[in-house]
This record gives C-alpha cells, sequence and structure tokens, in this order.
C-alpha cells in the first residue's frame, strides 16, 4: 500500500504536504501511510486517491506482499529471525546476524515454509539497520521503539537500501573518498574512527611484515571500506596480499585474533574491547543514512534522538577508539 501511494503522488508531481493540503489531511497522515504505519479511513482513501489520480482499488486494495532476506539467501525453516515492513515487502534475517550491544534481541517470527512466520504477539513494526559499528546495536537497545540493527558491511548496506530490504544503511569511510548519498537521504553523523590491522601478541603488525611472512589474515568481504583500505595498503607496500578468512564483522575479526589468528582487519574500537595492539590504516567517517523513502517513519525519529541523547555518547564513548563530536547531528 504505501510503496503505492508514494509512486503516485511522484508521478503527480505532488509533495506529502501538497497531497495531504490537496485531500484535506495532515501531512503527518500522508507520511504515515507512505511508511506503512497507518490505514487511512475511508473518506480520507478516498480524497488522496482522487488528489493521485488512482482509484482507491489501486492505491489501497490487498496485496500479497513480497518475502525478501535483508542479507543473502534465505535462512532456513525453524531459524528464529527478525523480521519487519519495509514498504510492499517484509524482509527478514538470522537473529544472529543481530548487531547486539547486550545480549542477542528477541526474535519476532521463525522460518515456516520459506517465510516468516509470526510469534505471538509480535508485529511487523521496526526500523532495519545494516551496517558494521555495534554501536547500531547499542543505538537499538536504547530506542524507544524498536529497531532492528543487522550486520553487514558499507557496500552490502547501501545494496540492502538501494533495493528496499532496508530501511537505514550505516556508511563509513575517508574523508576523500567518501561515498556519495542518493538523492533525498537523511545523514546523521556518527563517529570517527580508525580501520586497520589487529594482531596477536604485544606488539602491532605491520602490512610489510604481513606481507612479508605471508601470514594468514582475517579479513572482511570486498564490499567492506575496512577491507578496501588493507588492500590499498598492500597494494602501496607493494607486496602480496596476504590470505586469510573473512569473518561477519568487525567485532568478529578481533575474536579470531584474540583466539589465536595471527592478525586481521578491523576498527580500532574492536580491537580496544578485546584488548589486542592496533595498526592504523585510515581514519574514517561514519555516518548513518536513512533512505529518504522512510524520512518520516517514527523509528528514524527515534534514532535521531537516541544519537543526540548522552545516554547512548556515555556508553560508546566507555568503549574507546570513538571520536564522538557531532554524534547525531545531521549532515
Amino acid at each position: 500500500m504505501e510503496g503505492r501511494l508514494r509512486e503516485a503522488r511522484i508521478a503527480a508531481g505532488l509533495s506529502q504536504a501538497a497531497l495531504a493540503g490537496a485531500a484535506g489531511v495532515s501531512r503527518q497522515a500522508v507520511g504515515a501511510i507512505e511508511a506503512g504505519l497507518h490505514r487511512p479511513s475511508v473518506d480520507a482513501a478516498l480524497a488522496v486517491a482522487a488528489a493521485v489520480g488512482r482509484s482507491v482499488e489501486e492505491l489501497f486494495g490487498a496485496a500479497e506482499p513480497r518475502f525478501e532476506p535483508v542479507l543473502g539467501p534465505p535462512a532456513a525453516d525453524g531459524t528464529a529471525v527478525l523480521a519487519a515492513r519495509v514498504g510492499d515487502r517484509v524482509v527478514h534475517a538470522a537473529a544472529g546476524r543481530a548487531l547486539a550491544f547486550e545480549g542477542w534481541p528477541p526474535a519476532n517470527a521463525v522460518m515456516d515454509g520459506g517465510r516468516p512466520k509470526l510469534l505471538p504477539g509480535a508485529d511487523l513494526d521496526g526500523l532495519v539497520m545494516v551496517g558494521c559499528d555495534p554501536a547500531l546495536g547499542l543505538a537499538a537497545a536504547l530506542a524507544p521503539r524498536r529497531l532492528i540493527a543487522l550486520s553487514g558491511s558499507t557496500g552490502r548496506a547501501l545494496e540492502a537500501t538501494r533495493a528496499g530490504r532496508a530501511h537505514v544503511a550505516l556508511v563509513h569511510g575517508p574523508r576523500r573518498r567518501f561515498p556519495r548519498p542518493p538523492a533525498g537521504t537523511v545523514r546523521l553523523h556518527l563517529a570517527r574512527w580508525r580501520v586497520g590491522v589487529a594482531s596477536q601478541g604485544r606488539r602491532a603488525r605491520s602490512i610489510a611484515e604481513l606481507c612479508e611472512r605471508r601470514s594468514r589474515v582475517v579479513q572482511r568481504d570486498e564490499e567492506a571500506a575496512s577491507q578496501k583500505a588493507f588492500v590499498a595498503a598492500v597494494a602501496a607496500a607493494g607486496g602480496r596480499r596476504p590470505e586469510g578468512p573473512v569473518a561477519s564483522g568487525h567485532l568478529d575479526v578481533a575474536r579470531r585474533v584474540a583466539h589465536g589468528a595471527t592478525a586481521g582487519v578491523t576498527m580500532e574500537p574492536a580491537a580496544i574491547t578485546w584488548g589486542l595492539p592496533f595498526a592504523p590504516l585510515e581514519e574514517h567517517i561514519c555516518e548513518v543514512w536513512i533512505d529518504g523513502r522512510w524520512a518520516d517513519h517514527p523509528g528514524a525519529a527515534a534514532l535521531a534522538d537516541v544519537l543526540r541523547s548522552p545516554a547512548f555518547t556515555s556508553r560508546l564513548g566507555l568503549v574507546g577508539g570513538y571520536d564522538l563530536a557531532g554524534c547525531g547531528a545531521r549532515v
């Protein structure tokens, strides 16, 4: 429903405010309908449909939702999952993919016949966020509304938002190569932190040393900004890229190094958390990008409020490695 109304409004050349005025409803109501959070009354539905030149059936008729995984293939039947509505899709991800700051968030569905089946008392409300920084997990834990923080690289996060499988992407990179946001994106500054190589033992290992000894280095997927920094550093050193397993995220890299791997590509806060020597490669700006289609989602306002709160910054500051100046400010 919500995707159809937004498309019809844009095709009619109307802003949310203009549609609200023409239909005699509030702009907030239009935003809530487009976000899938409000179903209009019969009179309001008729007025909205007339304003955009469509029939009520076209805009608000029942349609079978599409069920899609946020990232990768769908989880197997019987798997506990986190599910939410993003536009006209019901998206889902295994609960184990969550960026949990303290413990795992409770699943609200279980896979059954290739699609999520809601657990008793659960619903599909929630803001779906994808990123690599565990700070998203802290934000989800502190928010008064349901935020779902899933682990994924910058590239995977952008892919998920572009495809309509997530509302929010966490994006990071060096200032000189920072990605260009899509039109309409709401950008919130999160922090600055460094990416680099965490090492086993008492001292940090240099890129040259890792290349010379052909050490096995735990790495990230090729779409990860930290991995791109590592590949560029290896090329600049004139070495041969070390081989090694691909980890699911920064904390997974640090955990593997702490448990015996020689070194790994990660962020400084993760290395600090696991007490590992760290050799920085780049300082990265980290931002939260809310897809413009979902700017009026109540979860988006809750996320912005959390990022600006002392409750969030004081807890994240205890981790170490974060420059939190301007956290939550709109870019």
